[in-house]
């Protein structure tokens, strides 16, 4: 039996390695089902995603740019990638019609919600990058901005919901610390999106 590396499909699809081992011993015989299907279709989908990657490091992508997409996000509670149309109204609309509270008077907001016309400015780089990307460039970063976002869904301390309305100073300073460029530069560069 040919040895087969499962950690790429371990780590991106969350497939319990018993279930992948089973999968595979499928792979030896000479039909094809929907497990060895599906394992090759996984195969090609991590080799696509891999490729994507390449191709968005070549683009000029912006560190500012990840910071507002992942904020956006994570403070309207995305959890699976928007369709782009959906996308580019949600941004826009969270960039440019802000809530007044106390909440927004927070160093992290004022780095989101700056002054009007940079607010527009910024606005118009999201619309204008999510444009310039092909429907699969788009489906890989929006997805690696969601799991950049995950670990803190997945701290119940730091989840978010409903924004940064009615969010304490401290939460609030947390979102600021987590979201650093330097934190968000080093994960983009891990994964291969930024050089």
């Amino acid at each position: 039996m040919k040895r087969v590396s499962y950690k790429p499909i371990l780590e991106r699809f969350n497939i319990p390695r018993p279930t992948l081992i089973e999968w595979q011993k499928c792979l030896n015989g000479n039909e094809k089902n929907w497990r060895t299907k599906h394992i090759e279709y996984l195969r090609e989908q991590i080799d696509a995603e891999n490729e994507t990657k390449k191709e968005l490091c070549k683009k000029v992508i912006f560190v500012e740019e990840l910071f507002l997409i992942c904020v956006y996000l994570f403070l309207t509670g995305t959890k699976s990638v928007p369709t782009r149309e959906n996308f580019k109204k949600g941004i826009k609309e969270f960039l440019l019609y802000p809530k007044k509270s106390i909440e927004f008077q927070h160093d992290f907001a004022k780095r989101i919600w700056k002054d009007d016309e940079n607010v527009y400015n910024d606005c118009m780089k999201s619309l204008f990058l999510a444009d310039s990307l092909s429907i699969f460039q788009y489906y890989v970063l929006i997805r690696a901005a969601l799991d950049f976002n995950l670990r803190l869904f997945n701290n119940e301390n730091l989840a978010c919901y409903g924004g940064i309305k009615g969010k304490t100073w401290q939460e609030i300073y947390m979102y600021d610390k987590e979201f650093s460029l330097k934190n968000i530069a080093d994960y983009f560069k891990e994964i291969g999106i930024l050089s």
